[in-house]
Protein backbone atom coordinates (compact mmCIF):
# COMPACT_ATOMS: atom_id res chain seq x y z
CA UNK A 1 0.00 0.00 0.00
CA UNK A 2 1.54 3.26 -1.11
CA UNK A 3 0.03 5.28 1.72
CA UNK A 4 1.81 3.11 4.29
CA UNK A 5 5.09 3.42 2.39
CA UNK A 6 4.88 7.22 2.55
CA UNK A 7 4.02 7.22 6.25
CA UNK A 8 6.86 4.86 7.14
CA UNK A 9 9.41 6.89 5.15
CA UNK A 10 8.66 9.80 7.47
CA UNK A 11 8.77 7.80 10.73
CA UNK A 12 11.70 5.53 9.82
CA UNK A 13 9.36 2.63 10.64
CA UNK A 14 9.68 3.28 14.36
CA UNK A 15 6.09 2.46 15.24
CA UNK A 16 5.41 -1.02 13.89
CA UNK A 17 7.96 -1.76 11.16
CA UNK A 18 6.50 -5.13 10.15
CA UNK A 19 2.92 -4.57 11.26
CA UNK A 20 0.91 -2.16 9.20
CA UNK A 21 -2.56 -1.21 10.31
CA UNK A 22 -5.38 1.23 9.79
CA UNK A 23 -7.87 1.80 12.60
CA UNK A 24 -11.37 3.01 11.81
CA UNK A 25 -12.97 4.87 14.75
CA UNK A 26 -15.76 2.67 16.17
CA UNK A 27 -15.45 0.47 13.10
CA UNK A 28 -12.60 -1.98 13.53
CA UNK A 29 -9.34 -2.05 11.64
CA UNK A 30 -7.25 -3.48 8.84
CA UNK A 31 -3.91 -5.22 9.42
CA UNK A 32 -1.33 -6.16 6.79
CA UNK A 33 1.39 -8.81 7.13
CA UNK A 34 -0.35 -11.00 9.72
CA UNK A 35 1.39 -14.37 9.95
CA UNK A 36 -0.84 -15.90 12.66
CA UNK A 37 -3.43 -15.14 15.31
CA UNK A 38 -3.08 -16.12 18.95
CA UNK A 39 -5.44 -15.40 21.81
CA UNK A 40 -8.87 -14.50 20.45
CA UNK A 41 -11.91 -13.21 22.32
CA UNK A 42 -14.47 -10.46 21.65
CA UNK A 43 -12.41 -8.14 23.86
CA UNK A 44 -8.85 -9.16 22.83
CA UNK A 45 -7.00 -10.47 19.78
CA UNK A 46 -3.28 -11.24 19.49
CA UNK A 47 -1.75 -10.84 16.05
CA UNK A 48 1.68 -12.18 15.10
CA UNK A 49 3.81 -10.60 12.41
CA UNK A 50 7.22 -11.52 11.04
CA UNK A 51 9.26 -10.07 13.90
CA UNK A 52 6.75 -8.89 16.49
CA UNK A 53 3.30 -9.31 17.96
CA UNK A 54 0.51 -6.95 19.01
CA UNK A 55 -2.52 -7.25 21.24
CA UNK A 56 -5.67 -5.51 20.03
CA UNK A 57 -8.12 -4.66 22.83
CA UNK A 58 -11.70 -3.62 22.23
CA UNK A 59 -15.36 -4.51 22.32
CA UNK A 60 -17.21 -6.96 20.08
CA UNK A 61 -14.12 -7.85 18.05
CA UNK A 62 -14.65 -10.37 15.27
CA UNK A 63 -12.57 -11.37 12.27
CA UNK A 64 -14.41 -10.16 9.22
CA UNK A 65 -11.81 -11.28 6.68
CA UNK A 66 -8.38 -13.00 6.77
CA UNK A 67 -6.61 -13.80 3.51
CA UNK A 68 -2.95 -13.84 2.47
CA UNK A 69 -1.81 -11.95 5.57
CA UNK A 70 -4.48 -9.27 5.34
CA UNK A 71 -6.84 -9.25 8.30
CA UNK A 72 -9.96 -7.16 8.85
CA UNK A 73 -11.38 -6.85 12.35
CA UNK A 74 -14.83 -5.49 13.06
CA UNK A 75 -15.89 -4.08 16.42
CA UNK A 76 -14.61 -1.19 18.50
CA UNK A 77 -10.82 -1.09 18.96
CA UNK A 78 -9.80 0.69 22.15
CA UNK A 79 -6.05 -0.05 22.28
CA UNK A 80 -3.16 -1.68 20.45
CA UNK A 81 -0.17 -2.85 22.47
CA UNK A 82 3.14 -4.07 21.06
CA UNK A 83 3.98 -7.27 22.94
CA UNK A 84 7.45 -8.01 24.21
CA UNK A 85 8.85 -11.48 23.73
CA UNK A 86 7.35 -13.86 26.28
CA UNK A 87 4.18 -11.83 26.92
Amino acid sequence: MRLYDEIFKRTDGELLPTARCLIVPNGGGYFEGVKAMGDFAPERVELYFKTQAVRVDGEGLTVKKYCDGDLELSGKITAITVLKKGE
